[in-house]
């Protein structure tokens, strides 16, 4: 999920490939508000799993944008109507590898295509959403997967930084040329000069959140990160 911005349409994007699975996207581009949203419903249906082991998830908006640390008003609101939307009109589609498809959804074959979000209901006069987890993409836990410090996020303002910290929490942390940077997160600063400002703020604003010790812009034009210690 990209950094941010107007959103484009894409139709087979390939988002990431790695231990022989290619992940593709197809649908409205999201954004680090919609990853805030999936994510958060993950944790309650993870929470409520017991109780709805079909990925079923229950919430009051009120209660949801509070997490998220969004206004619970009418732009609140429609916010997060428009991402769970987006969320339920998007397709991902999981290309496994000969080695994978013996082990990994094989009733499916080697591809896998589904929404994020498989279906959603809700009513305005309590102001409740009930909403279905694509629980089968967990499956793809099994191959690895990137721990985010929630509390940790929730403090970031910047979408930058919330692109940034679910990147250094997942790659090796070898130095990164700015441009390159500006390209994997699909940044619409049309001058480098203009990204690279926005990319030094949300630096510190990851430090200021405890997710970085340091980092440095080398003469290379390449960004060098240190983590906190755990």
């Amino acid at each position: 999920m990209g950094e941010g911005g107007r959103r484009k349409y894409l139709e087979k994007k390939k988002i990431v490939s790695f231990r022989n699975i290619a992940v593709f996207f197809t649908g409205g581009e999201l954004d680090q508000g919609d990853l805030d949203v999936f994510l958060h419903a993950v944790h309650l249906a993870a929470r409520s799993g017991k109780n709805h082991p079909d990925g079923l998830v229950e919430f009051s908006v009120r209660g949801f944008l509070k997490e998220l640390g969004k206004q619970p008003g009418k732009s609140g609101q429609d916010w997060l109507l428009n991402s769970i939307r987006r969320l339920s009109a998007c397709l991902v589609e999981i290309h496994f590898g000969d080695d994978l498809r013996q082990t990994v959804l094989n009733r499916l074959g080697g591809i896998y295509g589904g929404s994020l979000i498989y279906d959603f209901y809700h009513d305005p006069a309590k102001n409740r959403f009930f909403l279905r987890i694509n629980a089968d993409l967990g499956s793809l836990f099994n191959f690895g997967w990137t721990s985010l410090k929630w509390k940790q996020r929730l403090e970031l303002k910047l979408s930058l930084s919330k692109w940034l910290q679910g990147l250094y929490s997942s790659t090796a942390l070898y130095p990164v040329k700015v441009e390159n940077l500006r390209a994997l997160c699909r940044s619409r600063c049309g001058r480098l000069s203009d990204f690279r400002s926005k990319l030094k703020e949300s630096l510190k604003e990851l430090i200021e959140a405890g997710i970085i010790e340091s980092w440095e812009i080398d003469k290379e034009d390449k960004v060098h990160v240190v983590l906190q210690p755990e």
